[in-house]
């Protein structure tokens, strides 16, 4: 199996810029929320991941 490549630097520059850009001009409350939306969804996809690996290993 052949091993795949992640560039970390260059993903992580990739969502820096693009958060930039969607924040630009944001209030500090703006910004908060915005955060804090993505950190929800995230936990949320974890949650769901958990309960999907907790199925299949039954």
């Amino acid at each position: 199996m052949k091993a795949t490549r992640i560039r970390a630097v260059e993903m992580v520059r990739r969502i820096r810029d693009r958060h930039a850009r969607i924040l630009k001009g944001k209030t500090n409350s703006e910004i908060i929320a915005f955060y804090r939306a993505a950190g929800e969804a995230a936990m949320e996809d974890a949650r769901h991941l958990s309960k999907t690996r907790r199925r299949r290993a039954g």
